[in-house]
């Protein structure tokens, strides 16, 4: 007896010169997520280019979705720092639309995959000095990312810019599994309690990521593949190997303080003050 699977069709995304909202037409598809569609626009109140985050046509009829991208952009258009992006206005209605500034250049993941040799020790420093920086305004604002990774991070000369705040919060509990697998700590993977050593793990593993060429907790091998298959979280079972392991040679300091960050228990990972001042010993000579 045969069966066929069920596949979900595609809602389509909106052509090239379609309206998202009044004066603000589309250029392209930037990206598709599970709940989001980011594209270019042209706007005609600022005469520019600009990214439009709006709801999936899908999921327009979703309120958590719906709620978190419209706090995403009250967030933005409050909050002022060199390493977050800005946000220009936030379109409400049955299909809201943010509006943020457009920031050249590619994402620290694009850089990762494209990079013949890895970051040196000292650009590995500066990036996370600038991702500690921004997390900490942050968190001085009350909220915690909980999504930092080489995705969400874009480079622009020199410039690290901290993107998509979409699942921004207060510390407290979560919901299992919010957030992108790889790069949860395990108290998200669980949905426990996070808090700003939530964050500091993500830190960790972006730096990690940027060392070596691979998320700490993608899969090693087959049984490991197999695992992940059946919804184990890789990080709730074992530590990151070594930088070593993956063929990346790196200061002793830099390997400690990336563990460090990647410790299973929350009350072990430093803070985000004391991780961006361990990474200024590897910055001589470098304006942070």
């Amino acid at each position: 007896m045969s069966t066929t699977a069920t596949t979900a069709v595609e809602p389509p995304v909106l052509e090239p010169g379609a309206q998202l909202a009044p004066g603000l037409q589309v250029v392209e598809l930037l990206s598709r997520g599970e709940a989001l569609d980011v594209y270019e626009a042209f706007s005609a109140d600022l005469l520019c280019s600009v990214i439009a985050k709006t709801v999936r046509p899908d999921r327009a009829d979703v309120e958590r979705v719906r709620d978190r991208l419209l706090l995403e952009g009250e967030l933005l258009q409050r909050f002022a720092h060199p390493h977050l992006p800005r946000s220009f206005a936030t379109i409400t209605g049955r299909v809201p639309v943010v509006v943020l500034e457009t920031i050249a250049g590619p994402t620290l993941e694009e850089i990762i995959d494209s990079r013949p040799r890895r970051l040196p020790a000292t650009d590995l420093a500066h990036l996370g000095r600038q991702l500690c920086s921004a997390t900490h305004y942050l968190h001085r604002q009350g909220y915690l990312h909980l999504d930092i990774r080489p995705a969400n991070v874009v480079a622009r000369d020199g410039v690290a810019v901290l993107i998509d705040l979409s699942i921004a919060r207060p510390p407290g509990p979560v919901r299992r599994g919010l957030g992108s697998r790889e790069y949860l700590a395990p108290e998200q993977a669980l949905g426990l309690l996070v808090s700003a050593a939530t964050d500091v793990w993500g830190i960790g593993a972006t730096l990690f990521e940027a060392a070596t060429g691979a998320a700490p907790f993608a899969p090693l091998d087959a049984s490991e593949e197999e695992l992940s298959a059946a919804g184990v979280y890789l990080q709730s079972v074992r530590p990151a190997p070594a930088p070593s392991r993956l063929g990346r040679r790196l200061p002793a300091g830099m390997v400690t303080l990336i563990a460090d960050c990647l410790s299973p228990d929350p009350e072990q990972r430093p803070s985000v003050l004391a991780v961006h001042d361990r990474l200024g010993t590897f910055t001589a000579g470098l304006a942070i």
